[in-house]
């Protein structure tokens, strides 16, 4: 019996290879809106810790120094929210593709597995034949 060999093997693999980099890049930008979540995380940890920290402050300067601080807080929590909306709509950009390329993976394994199965069939079909002829010839 011949081995099955299906035609479009080498697209597979290269779609297979494009998948893999597209699972990578999602990750990375995964990692990228995490590390910006985080970096919110910590902004209002700090704005927790020194709102915890002037309820103890006596002098002018002090508190003065405070808002200051609670006004950087919040600018780079501005900053950080439109960094998150980038990186969200980055993430979402290599969702997409992660999609597109499982699905293109997805349409080319199951022509290989309908092949592959009527390839069985064929092959269970021939040898049946084989085998009926032999014995046939045997009777003869």
């Amino acid at each position: 019996m011949k081995k099955f060999n299906f035609s479009l093997q080498k697209v597979l693999d290269f779609r297979e290879f494009e998948k893999k980099q597209a699972e990578a890049e999602l990750g990375k930008a995964l990692a990228e809106e995490t590390k910006v979540q985080n970096t919110l995380e910590m902004i209002a940890q700090s704005h927790v810790s020194t709102v915890k920290e002037t309820d103890s402050m006596r002098s002018l300067s002090e508190l003065f120094a405070a808002q200051n601080y609670f006004m950087l807080l919040e600018q780079q929590k501005e900053q950080a929210l439109m960094n998150l909306a980038q990186a969200q709509v980055i993430t979402e950009e290599k969702r997409e593709k992660m999609r597109e390329a499982m699905k293109n993976c997805k349409v080319l394994e199951n022509l290989r597995d309908a092949r592959k199965s009527a390839w069985k069939k064929e092959n269970l079909k021939a040898e049946e034949n084989e085998i009926d002829d032999i014995v046939t010839a045997k009777w003869n």
